[in-house]
């Protein structure tokens, strides 16, 4: 095997679309909401929301059918990079990435995709719901009325916001929903530098109690996919979403363990 085709990664560049402000999880465009991200730190008081400016239908079908990564540079994001330089020196800050659709009446039609680092498998339907009502009424809904992620305030098509705690706290993520959406969800944040899994939720049934469907993503080589945020070769924070590349020592100890086996299994025939 090419080494090239070892550690090759694929990489999406969002191409969204522009809409007035963050669509939430409410919007009945068929697609579901956008897919945002948000990155705060309790040290600094403050946390960023990101438009991604992708719908979570288009989102899902990147790992169903298409290049099965995504990511999203922040370089040149100055929310972010404002974000940063409050934060300072702060060991506490962390991301977290989801979008949902909540409009449908049927069960599978009530989905989520996010950012989990706790355990997936023990969300019900009404963790779902109600984590999703959580992000549109509480934080989307109060995060849209500013004018720096809302066009038609002046603002830009896939803004950011910048909210501080005191003078934006009701646009804080940690005073308005928090990384378990408002206790309704297991914890959907990790640090930055570091990567956590992403799982596809759909209700199973109109049963609150009951279990709802995850399932994680999926990248390349059929590899489990996951979520990060840190800095590339150049410096930059880039947002990846992708199936970890195998190092090639993995691959050189695979490839020595089996022929390891075959030189047994030669052995034993020429007995």
């Amino acid at each position: 095997m090419k080494l090239q085709h070892i550690v090759a990664a694929v990489a999406l560049a969002a191409s969204g679309t522009a809409f007035a402000n963050v669509l939430d999880p409410l919007v009945t465009t068929g697609q579901g909401g956008e897919m945002s991200l948000t990155v705060y730190s309790a040290q600094a008081q403050a946390s960023v929301l990101i438009d991604t400016g992708i719908m979570l239908a288009d989102f899902r079908s990147i790992f169903t059918s298409g290049a099965k990564s995504f990511s999203l540079d922040l370089s040149s994001n100055s929310a972010f990079n404002s974000f940063l330089a409050l934060a300072g020196d702060a060991s506490d800050i962390r991301f977290a990435f989801f979008g949902g659709d909540n409009s449908g009446v049927s069960a599978a039609q009530r989905t989520m995709i996010t950012t989990v680092s706790g355990d997936a498998t023990t969300v019900t339907n009404g963790n779902m719901v109600d984590s999703l009502n959580q992000i549109k009424n509480n934080y989307l809904d109060t995060a849209n009325l500013k004018p720096a992620i809302n066009v038609t305030l002046g603002g830009q098509a896939n803004g950011s916001l910048l909210a501080q705690k005191g003078t934006d706290g009701n646009a804080y993520f940690l005073e308005v929903v928090g990384p378990t959406f408002g206790g309704k969800f297991v914890d959907t944040s990790a640090a930055i530098g570091t990567s956590v899994g992403i799982y596809d939720f759909v209700r199973s049934s109109t049963s609150a109690l009951g279990d709802a469907t995850e399932s994680a993503l999926i990248g390349e080589g059929g590899r489990t996919a996951v979520a990060g945020l840190a800095k590339n070769a150049a410096g930059n924070y880039v947002f990846t979403v992708a199936a970890p590349v195998p190092e090639p020592s993995s691959y050189a100890l695979a490839l020595a363990g089996l022929a390891l086996v075959g030189a047994a299994a030669r052995r034993r025939a020429a007995k």
